[in-house]
């Protein structure tokens, strides 16, 4: 694996783990639960 392929999936992966974090806390906030 080179350094570059190594950054880019770093990146995606960061990426989609944000993104999944936010949409999951949007979930949770949205949810009638407290």
């Amino acid at each position: 694996m080179t350094k570059r392929g190594f950054l880019t999936n770093l990146v995606e992966f960061t990426a989609f783990g944000m993104l999944f974090g936010a949409v999951a806390l949007w979930a949770v906030a949205l949810a009638p639960i407290h």
